[in-house]
């Protein structure tokens, strides 16, 4: 049975066409950017509540017209604490950067119930796998026959 060209041209335009288009939404997927941001909302919560982030990148805490704190628990590699942020120094962003891999949960101490948590990743490369051994002595060589 033979297959028409124009048949194998078109599924394969249409293959690189849903591949191009994944490719586009994983660059520009906003946690794949780097710039990380956490709001403050009146409604009394941090949105997201959760963000992932790769080590030595940053999160900013954007405090539009609520007045709020941002107190990390006390772990090892938790950045400083953001202090008061409130009236007149609204509409501000304060940026941490996390240089420690692990997970680091904050709260605020004027409204205990806004909780979050930043989980940083190790950003580290895996170096390359070994290259395989060489092949033994006379391995691949011809040899005459009888």
């Amino acid at each position: 049975m033979t297959q028409n060209p124009w048949h194998r041209f078109s599924t394969m335009i249409a293959i690189s066409t849903v591949l191009t288009g994944c490719s586009s939404y994983m660059s520009t997927n906003p946690q794949n950017s780097g710039d990380t941001k956490i709001q403050a909302l009146p409604s009394l919560a941090f949105a997201p509540s959760s963000v992932t982030i790769s080590s030595g990148e940053t999160v900013t805490w954007v405090f539009g017209t609520v007045g709020e704190t941002v107190i990390f628990d006390p772990v090892a590699g938790a950045p400083s604490d953001i202090g008061s942020v409130s009236s007149p120094q609204l509409n501000v962003s304060v940026g941490r950067t996390f240089s420690s891999a692990g997970s680091f949960t904050f709260h605020s101490s004027i409204h205990p119930s806004m909780t979050g948590m930043v989980i940083v990743t190790s950003n580290s490369i895996s170096p390359p796998p070994a290259p395989p051994p060489p092949p033994p002595p006379g391995y691949g060589s011809r040899r005459p026959y009888p």
